[in-house]
């Protein structure tokens, strides 16, 4: 759903764009293009946009096989639609980071007094082709393991807070990997770890459970309520190659989430601590690409505000030869509500 569309002529891309008019370069001709703003709705599920002049959102039912979009949004979760995530072949580069920039300095950055870093942004300051990147699996559990293939190995002090649901109906759970057997370039191999579930929301964990699955071969599904490999229709966990992926965000229809904890004790984790963890640290399987090198947002800077800060930074949002320059100026519609995310963007080569 698009909110808000505005555009502004962009005079200095306009005579950039006549003074390159002389010029005998066909590699990267300059492109005149107006600056335009959108907001879309991120706020129930992944909102997909297809850039252009103007951008539009476009609908999309299964974005590993629509090449048609090429920026997804869900809170603030940015994807393009390249590598794992899409057949679109898009991809990214961050061109005007502000990584470095102090909480301080952005606090005090507005889209007004960011826009002439976006504008800087011309045609000579697009890298080759090597230095964008497209998207891979950012899965919630991840790091469990050290090394590759058959000399992998567990990493030690490593578990993971598990969710399911929302609201007062959350269920939490703990997990961990405890030994890896047999492992291969492609798989995991024997995969033997431990867990326990509460049975209701708001009671102690159960029994710690230490199950082994065979992962050498097709995914593998888990159920932790009941302990057994599940199907592909009922899952929490899916043992897949080398990844663990949860029921939840891109890998699946549920509602899964996990935080990992390197500090606690596997035994010490109780539910009574685990229920201490605040709902935005968990997260579901997602992708991850320059917008996860790059996070266009700080979150809670002032320690007090728990709110969304943009960060300004500029990116390149690359399809076949064509290029965008983009920058996220908000998280917040003019009423407040959150998830409203602002792209601002401009063509800078066909």
């Amino acid at each position: 759903m698009i909110l808000v569309t505005v555009r502004r002529a962009a005079l200095g891309a306009l005579v950039a764009a006549a003074l390159a008019a002389c010029s005998d370069s066909p590699s990267a001709p300059p492109v005149a293009s107006a600056t335009d703003s959108l907001t879309v709705n991120a706020a129930a599920a992944f909102t997909y946009l297809a850039l252009g002049t103007p951008a539009a959102v476009v609908p999309v039912i299964n974005p590993a096989t629509d090449a048609g979009w090429d920026m997804g949004f869900f809170a603030t979760t940015v994807t393009l639609n390249g590598g794992a995530a899409g057949p679109g072949g898009v991809s990214g580069y961050c061109l005007r980071c502000n990584d470095a920039a102090t909480n301080a300095e952005v606090q005090a950055m507005t889209p007004a007094n960011q826009l002439a870093a976006f504008d800087s942004v011309t045609t000579a300051d697009i890298p080759t082709a090597s230095a964008f990147v497209t998207d891979e699996l950012a899965p919630a559990i991840h790091g469990w393991y050290t090394g590759a293939g058959a000399t992998a190995s567990v990493t030690p002090g490593k578990a993971w807070i598990v969710i399911e649901g929302s609201g007062a109906n959350v269920v939490l759970a703990k997990f961990r990997v405890t030994l890896i057997t047999g492992a291969s370039a492609t798989s995991m191999g024997q995969v033997s770890f431990e867990f326990a579930v509460q049975p209701a929301p708001g009671q102690p964990f159960g029994a710690v459970q230490t199950p082994t699955v065979n992962a050498s071969g097709p995914p593998v599904y888990f159920d932790l309520t009941t302990a057994q490999v599940g199907t592909a229709a009922n899952w929490d966990l899916e043992f897949d190659g080398w990844s663990i992926r949860v029921n939840g965000g891109v890998s699946g229809t549920g509602t899964v989430k996990a935080v990992v904890d390197s500090t606690t004790a596997f035994a010490a984790i109780d539910a009574a601590y685990a229920s201490t963890v605040p709902p935005q640290a968990f997260r579901a399987d997602g992708f991850s690409g320059v917008f996860g090198q790059h996070p266009w947002y700080r979150y809670n800077i002032t320690g007090t505000d728990n709110q969304i800060w943009p960060t300004y930074s500029v990116y390149l949002v690359k399809r076949g030869t064509s290029v965008y320059k983009v920058q996220l100026t908000g998280y917040y519609d003019a009423a407040g509500t959150p998830r409203q995310v602002t792209v601002r963007y401009a063509k800078v080569r066909n």
